[in-house]
C-alpha cells in the first residue's frame, strides 16, 4: 500500500526550523511529503502536475 502524499511551500514557513519539524511531523503521520521551493501555494498544485504531464507526452 502506497503513502498518501503531503504537499509542502517552503516560503510558507518563517524558518528552516520550523518548516524542518512540519515535514517531520508528516513523515512521522505516514505522508510521503513533497517539498517546493517557490510559487505559490494558493495555485492547485495538481493542475500543475497534469499540465507538466501533458506537455511531456
Amino acid at each position: 500500500m502506497s503513502k498518501p502524499t503531503y504537499y509542502l511551500w517552503r516560503n510558507d514557513f518563517s524558518s528552516q526550523e520550523e518548516f524542518d519539524e512540519a515535514r517531520v511531523q508528516f513523515l512521522n503521520l505516514g505522508f510521503r511529503v513533497v517539498v517546493f521551493l517557490d510559487g505559490s501555494s494558493e495555485k492547485n498544485i495538481h493542475d500543475g502536475l497534469k499540465s507538466l504531464i501533458k506537455n511531456h507526452i
